[in-house]
C-alpha cells in the first residue's frame, strides 16, 4: 500500500512539473526577463511618441536659417571663394623651387672600327654625380594680370555672400508662406467645423419639420447633401494642412513626424503692425545686387584680357651645389657651388593678333550684362509697384469683408427665421448660408494675402 502511494505521489509531482515549467526558473532569471520586457516596452513607447515644438513665425524663420541645407551649401560656397582668394593673393609672393638629384654612371664603352674592338673605362672624373639647388622668381610686372585676378576673386567672394543672403531670404520667405498657409487652412478648418455644426442643427430641425409634414423629402435630402459636402471639404482641408506641415518640417530640417504647433495663430493681430511702404526701393534686392556684381566681375575680366598685350618681367635667382666639377677642363673630382641673380622678360607676339578677339568678346559681354542689370532693376520696380498696389487693395478688401460678414449674418438669421416659419424656400436659406460662409472665407483669404504681399515686399527689397 505504501509503495503504491509513493508511486502515485511521484506521478503527481511529474505531472505538476510538466504543467508548470516556469517553476524551474530561478527568481533572478524571472526578474531579468521582467526588466528586459519593461525596458523594451518603454523604449518602443519613447520611439513612437513624436516630438512637439511650439514655434512663432520668427522662431521658425531662425530655425530654418540655422538648419536648412541650401543655406549651409551657400555658406560652404563662400568658404571656397575665400580660400580661392587667399590662394590667388599668394601668387604675389616669390616662387621658390628646391631640387636635388644623385646618379651613379655606368662605365663608358669605347668602340674602334665600328662596333668592334670595344673598351670599357670609368667616366672621368668620377662615376658619381650629385646636385642640389634652390631657384626663386618674383614677378615684377605682368600688365596688371595678377591685380585683375585678385579683383575677380574678391568679386566672386562678394557674390557668394549675396548668395547666402539670397538663399537665406528665399528659405525664410518659403517658411513664412507655408506658416501663413497653415494658419489660413487652420482658420478654414475652424470655419468648416462651425459650418458642419450649423448644418447638423439645421438638418435636425428640417427632419422635425418633415415628420410634421411641413416640408418635403427633397428638403431633407438637400440638407443632407449640403452637410456631406461640407464634411468632404473639411477632410480635404485637413489633408492640405498635413501637406503644408510636412513642407514646413522639410524647410526647418526637423523630423517629419514632429508635431509643430504654431504660436502665432491670430493672423489678423499682425496686420496693424505692418510697416507702410511709401517708396520701396529695389537697390538692395538680391537679384539686382547679383547683376551689379556680375557687371563688375566682367570689367575685371576685361582688365585681365588686356594684360596679355603687355610683357612679363620677373626677377630670378638661383644657387646650387654640384659634383663633380664640370666648369673647368679637364673636369675635376671635386664639389663646387655657384649662384646667380638677374631678370627675365617675356612677351607673347601672338597676342598682337589673337588677343584682340578675346578683348572684343569680353567687351560685348559687358554690354550685355549692363543691359541685364537695367532689365533686372526695371522688373523689380514693376514687381514692387504691383505688390504695393495689391497691399493697398487687400487692406480695403479686409474692411469690405468685415462689413459683408455682418450683413450676411443678419441676412442668414432673417432667412432662417422665415424658412422655419415656412415663409421662404430651402434654396433661399442655403444661398444665405453660403453667402455668410463665403464672406468669412474671403476675410481669411484677404488677411493671409495681406501678410503674404508684405513679406514678398520685404524679400524683394532685401530686408528678409
Amino acid at each position: 500500500m505504501i509503495s503504491k502511494f509513493n508511486e502515485k505521489t511521484i506521478q503527481l509531482e511529474n505531472i505538476n512539473s510538466q504543467m508548470n515549467p516556469f517553476l524551474k526558473i530561478k527568481p533572478f532569471s524571472i526578474l531579468l526577463l521582467v526588466s528586459i520586457h519593461l525596458y523594451c516596452t518603454h523604449g518602443f513607447a519613447q520611439q513612437k511618441d513624436p516630438e512637439t515644438i511650439i514655434l512663432s513665425l520668427q522662431e521658425a524663420v531662425n530655425l530654418a536659417k540655422e538648419n536648412n541645407d541650401w543655406i549651409a551649401m551657400a555658406k560652404l560656397s563662400k568658404d571656397v571663394a575665400e580660400s580661392e582668394l587667399k590662394e590667388i593673393k599668394s601668387h604675389a609672393l616669390p616662387h621658390v623651387v628646391a631640387q636635388a638629384s644623385g646618379k651613379k654612371l655606368s662605365n663608358v664603352i669605347l668602340y674602334e672600327h665600328g662596333l668592334h674592338d670595344s673598351e670599357s673605362l670609368p667616366p672621368p672624373p668620377s662615376t658619381y654625380q650629385a646636385n642640389f639647388g634652390i631657384e626663386a622668381s618674383f614677378n615684377l610686372y605682368s600688365g596688371g594680370k595678377h591685380e585683375a585676378a585678385i579683383e575677380e576673386s574678391e568679386i566672386r567672394t562678394k557674390l557668394s555672400e549675396i548668395k547666402i543672403e539670397q538663399q537665406s531670404g528665399s528659405i525664410s520667405l518659403q517658411v513664412i508662406q507655408n506658416y501663413l498657409e497653415i494658419l489660413r487652412l487652420s482658420k478654414l478648418d475652424s470655419l468648416h467645423k462651425e459650418q458642419i455644426n450649423r448644418e447638423e442643427i439645421r438638418l435636425k430641425n428640417i427632419n422635425s419639420l418633415y415628420k410634421n409634414g411641413k416640408v418635403t423629402r427633397s428638403d431633407v435630402l438637400r440638407a443632407e447633401i449640403n452637410l456631406s459636402n461640407e464634411q468632404f471639404s473639411r477632410k480635404e482641408n485637413q489633408s492640405d494642412i498635413q501637406i503644408f506641415h510636412n513642407r514646413l518640417t522639410v524647410l526647418l530640417k526637423i523630423p517629419e513626424e514632429t508635431n509643430v504647433i504654431l504660436k502665432d495663430t491670430a493672423v489678423a493681430s499682425q496686420i496693424s503692425e505692418l510697416t507702410a511702404f511709401e517708396n520701396p526701393t529695389a537697390n538692395r534686392a538680391y537679384s539686382f545686387l547679383t547683376a551689379k556684381e556680375n557687371t563688375a566681375l566682367q570689367e575685371a575680366k576685361i582688365k585681365g584680357a588686356k594684360s596679355n598685350f603687355y610683357p612679363s618681367i620677373e626677377l630670378i635667382s638661383a644657387y646650387e651645389f654640384n659634383y663633380p666639377n664640370y666648369l673647368v677642363f679637364p673636369n675635376l673630382d671635386e664639389a663646387y657651388s655657384i649662384g646667380f641673380i638677374g631678370f627675365k622678360m617675356s612677351y607673347s607676339l601672338s597676342s598682337l593678333y589673337q588677343n584682340n578677339h578675346k578683348v572684343r568678346a569680353e567687351k560685348e559681354h559687358l554690354k550685355e550684362l549692363k543691359i541685364k542689370e537695367n532689365a533686372v532693376q526695371d522688373h523689380l520696380k514693376l514687381e514692387l509697384s504691383s505688390l504695393k498696389i495689391k497691399l493697398k487693395d487687400t487692406k480695403e478688401k479686409i474692411e469690405i469683408a468685415k462689413k459683408n460678414i455682418e450683413q450676411s449674418n443678419v441676412n442668414l438669421n432673417i432667412v432662417s427665421t422665415k424658412y422655419f416659419n415656412q415663409l421662404a424656400l430651402l434654396t433661399d436659406l442655403l444661398e444665405a448660408d453660403n453667402l455668410y460662409l463665403q464672406s468669412k472665407y474671403k476675410l481669411i483669404e484677404a488677411q493671409t494675402s495681406l501678410l503674404n504681399y508684405y513679406y514678398q515686399i520685404l524679400y524683394n527689397t532685401g530686408k528678409i
